[in-house]
């Protein structure tokens, strides 16, 4: 006795969506308008100091940014038509930069009020730390057997390597955080991040997966 018609089907994927700028001059034109602004201390105080700059979250709406601006409506576009969603339009709802030493770290942490989140790297010192990814499905974890190797089926976290130029959008409710790194301390990390939320009636779906 075997079974036939056999099927592995992904019941709750959760995707990240990632992808490099085509034109990497693109970072340098943002760290430019980033470095004026903290020069001027256009930015939130932050209590670890002047070592560490964060600008107000409304930086999409500054003339200078608007080629990021377009670029990530264009692609969150074209992330929120795969999922399907039902909507009147979609908006950058908030965004905002931070300048850091390369070995600040980020706590564990999701993005509420939103759908999408993301960031594009600016400037990635060598060795700087890594982008890290949670399983959002933790009580699946109260019994976590020992794996013979690592997969996208059993693994807890990931983790991505800084890259120049690189942008990343997630579900909002993804947990996300930045690992120590072991970087030249006397170069800037430098991060833009952003949330997205959509405009229209928002409803709950059910889907219905036929086994037969």
């Amino acid at each position: 006795m075997e079974l036939v018609d056999k099927r592995a089907t992904m019941l709750f994927p959760t995707p990240l969506f990632a992808g490099k700028v085509s034109d990497i001059s693109l970072c340098d034109r943002i760290e430019k308008k980033l470095r004026e602004m903290q020069k001027l201390e256009q930015g939130v105080p932050h209590k670890w100091g002047k070592s560490v700059f964060f600008t107000h979250d409304d930086l999409h709406t500054l003339p200078e940014m608007k080629e990021l601006v377009d670029l990530i409506v264009k692609e969150s576009k074209q992330i929120l038509d795969e999922f399907k969603i039902k909507r009147d339009s979609h908006y950058i709802s908030c965004m905002w930069a931070n300048i850091t030493p390369p070995n600040n770290w980020h706590h564990m942490h999701t993005h509420a009020n939103s759908l999408l989140s993301g960031i594009l790297n600016v400037r990635t010192p060598e060795n700087c730390g890594a982008t890290i990814f949670q399983d959002p499905k933790m009580p699946s974890r109260m019994i976590e057997p020992t794996y013979t190797e690592s997969n996208g089926l059993n693994s807890a976290e990931f983790h991505i390597p800084p890259l120049k130029g690189l942008m990343m959008m997630w579900p909002s409710y993804l947990p996300h955080a930045v690992q120590y790194g072991t970087a030249k301390e006397d170069e800037d990390r430098i991060v833009v991040a952003f949330n997205i939320m959509i405009r229209g009636l928002i409803d709950r779906r059910t889907a219905i997966l036929d086994l037969r």
